[in-house]
């Protein structure tokens, strides 16, 4: 608390409470006035002039002079101030409402969310505005937004537009918000109204500049905090796959912002629709790590952890990737396994189908001999293999049917192959009959070379930017050949051998597809799987024939309002992005990206036309948001940058000279009250 004056050279007012004490003194009447007819001893006449000098009537004499003091000191325009007030609001003409509608304004309190008490408290204050403000309001999340372009009086237009903010799931940035507000005042003095929970750590810190670009401008910031007290909220921070016992494990991170600990039902809910139920039992103002075992069977894509809350229900679902899990897709036939690992006519097959090996690389191959033909699922495999086999007749009716019902088949060549065979048993799904093998070139030699293929085709199209060249060193020196055919809509050349001899043919039988390799798989009869370009192309036949590879697409992470870039394997396709309700979501091409903005959490994918997912893109809120707790008051920051802005102020002035007034009266009801002095005549004189 402190004292001070407006006007302290008013203090030599106070000079003028000489003037009754002189008055006291300069001229006493005697109450009692007695005549005497002799003269009294001089001595004794000397006594009595002293005893009249003396100062009577000391409370007159102190009401006066405190009457005179009273004046003197509301002169000078004393202040009493002490530390708590609130900047002034409605008093400058120029006002600007800065609504916060961040995730964390959604929270609950009370039966309604934070950020409708904001719109009810901005309506109210607008209306107790003056007649002919100028108001404007600007709402703030990731970014600002003005609702109305300039200042305005229409205060009716604003109060309607209010009714409509809606919560967002972006974060809070206080400083746009600001920014925005300032430019709408365009460098003049006036008030910024901040309706915001300033909630989440570094919120009102990186807003501080903003803030005093504003104080030195002469405007006001004024808070008004709409938080829940005491906060609460519970929020799904992280979900993360790795490796672990049968198909892997994933781990969450619950976190709360409550003063109690919880028990959180929460739930996995995977790709493929299984869900994994687990309980958090999340500590007072902290987080707890939970992890859960995948099965051994899942699809892969994008899942989500939920976490079941009251309090803000927008950051209770947490989106997360997930390779394909277990099951085999593609079955892999072996037709001459040789006397070791090495040796076989699959063994540069299966590690191009699993690079990385386990069930975590998107597929697993089901390699087996011939046998295994009988075991083929159309429910669990989408792909089959045919490396090197000698007679197909057993599962040839098995193979067309899988075929015709969508499944894909791959055929390579080798030693073992037999032409009448096959177009016996697969004449009815192959690209073309097999005729015979032929050499191009002697074994020592190098081989004939591949043509560099069509990038323009979907199979090819990631090869565009790179690894196309590598098709260059891919050289055979022997093949089976077909019978004369013709590219149609149903049978395509993929890729030929130099010369114009073919060397992947693709055939459509409905929605199944065939694509025969002329060549074998192995080193049998080319240089293949020593290139670059085998593994890439063995995934990129997979993905292209509907098998996940878990390699082909890109996974991604995101969060909300933050520009996502896809690189575009080729500037030919025409990707589009769908949203989390299955809908096209807007984006734009730039360079060689695809960018969009997401403006909520979910899962978006990128696909292109007749082909398999591009990317697929896990959204999120920011974690940051989930933090509902105040860290620091805006109030509290500008109450640093300019203290007199929040100081209770009382003016002593007129209270003084009341009491200058109430003095006044009571020296005249003492003047009154005294008794008339006595006078005594001559004759009573003794």
């Amino acid at each position: 608390m402190s004292l001070a004056f407006l006007a302290p050279q008013a203090a030599l007012l106070g000079l003028f409470i000489g003037l009754p004490v002189l008055a006291h003194l300069a001229k006493q009447v005697p109450r009692t006035r007695r005549e005497f007819g002799a003269m009294l001893l001089l001595q004794r006449v000397v006594k009595r002039l002293r005893r009249r000098r003396r100062v009577k009537d000391l409370p007159l004499l102190l009401l006066r002079v405190a009457m005179i003091a009273c004046i003197a000191a509301a002169a000078m325009g004393p202040q009493l101030s002490w530390p708590g007030g609130t900047p002034k609001f409605g008093g400058s003409g120029r006002v600007v409402f800065v609504i916060d509608r961040s995730l964390s304004m959604g929270l609950s309190d009370g039966g309604s969310t934070l950020l409708a008490r904001a719109r009810d408290e901005a309506s109210t204050r607008l209306r107790t505005l003056p007649e002919g403000t100028l108001v404007g309001v600007v709402t703030f999340a990731d970014h600002a937004t003005r609702l109305s372009p300039s200042l305005t009086a229409d205060t009716a237009r604003l109060a309607d537009r209010l009714a409509t903010i809606e919560p967002s799931f972006g974060r809070s940035n206080l400083r746009d918000g600001l920014l925005e507000a300032r430019r709408m005042l365009g460098g003049e003095k006036g008030e910024v109204v901040v309706f915001s929970d300033e909630a989440g750590p570094g919120t009102i810190a990186a807003a501080t500049n903003e803030i005093r670009l504003l104080v030195e401008s002469g405007s006001a910031v004024v808070p008004v905090p709409i938080f829940a007290d005491p906060p609460r909220n519970i929020a799904v921070l992280s979900a993360t796959y790795g490796d672990g016992d049968e198909g892997g494990l994933l781990s969450l991170r619950v976190g709360s912002y409550g003063p109690n600990p919880v028990e959180a039902a929460c739930e996995v809910t995977l790709p493929d629709g299984q869900v994994i139920p687990v309980f958090a039992d999340v500590p007072a103002a902290g987080e707890v790590a939970e992890r859960l075992t995948v099965p051994p069977e899942a699809q892969g894509g994008v899942g989500k952890a939920w976490c079941e809350d009251k309090d803000l229900t927008a950051d209770d679902t947490r989106y997360f990737h997930l390779p394909r899990v277990g099951a085999s897709r593609v079955l892999v036939i072996d037709g001459d396994p040789g006397d070791s690992p090495t040796k076989s006519e699959v063994y540069f097959l299966e590690r191009a189908l699993a690079p990385w090996g386990g069930i975590r690389g998107g597929i697993r191959p089901d390699v087996s001999t011939p046998v295994g033909l009988q075991a083929l699922d159309p429910e669990q495999h989408s792909v089959v293999f045919l490396a090197n086999v000698a007679d197909p007749r057993a599962a040839g009716p098995a193979l067309v049917d899988f075929v015709r019902r969508g499944g894909s088949v791959v055929i390579g060549m080798g030693d073992n192959v037999t032409a009448d065979r096959y177009d016996e048993s697969l004449g009815p799904i192959l690209p073309a009959q097999l005729r015979k093998t032929r050499d191009l070139a002697d074994p020592a030699e190098a081989g004939i070379a591949l043509v560099l293929p069509d990038t323009t085709h979907p199979l090819f199209a990631p090869f565009l930017r790179g690894g196309r060249g590598a098709f260059t060193k891919v050289r055979a020196h022997r093949v089976m050949t077909v019978d004369p055919y013709e590219d149609s809509e149903d049978v395509t050349t993929l890729l030929r051998w130099e010369g114009g001899v073919p060397a992947l043919i693709e055939r459509k039988v409905g929605s199944g597809r065939v694509l025969l390799w002329t060549s074998t798989f192995d080193l049998g009869w080319t240089n293949l799987p020593l290139q670059s370009a085998y593994m890439p192309l063995v995934q990129r036949m997979v993905a292209y024939l509907g098998a996940e590879t878990g390699g082909g697409e890109g996974r991604l992470d995101a969060i909300v309002d933050e520009v996502v870039g896809v690189p575009l394997p080729d500037l030919a396709m025409d990707p589009t992005v769908v949203g989390p309700d299955g809908t096209p979501f807007r984006s734009h091409l730039e360079g060689s990206q695809l960018l969009f903005t997401p403006d909520r959490p979910g899962a978006y994918t990128i696909t292109v036309p007749d082909a398999p997912a591009l990317a697929y893109v896990a959204v999120n809120t920011a974690p940051t948001e989930s933090d509902v707790r105040r860290f620091e008051g805006l109030a509290a920051v500008e109450q640093e940058l300019v203290p007199e802005l929040f100081r209770v102020r009382v003016d002593l002035s007129a209270w003084l000279l009341a009491a200058a007034l109430l003095f006044a009266v009571l020296q005249a009801l003492v003047a009154l009250a005294r008794p008339e002095p006595e006078l005594i005549g001559a004759g009573e004189a003794t």
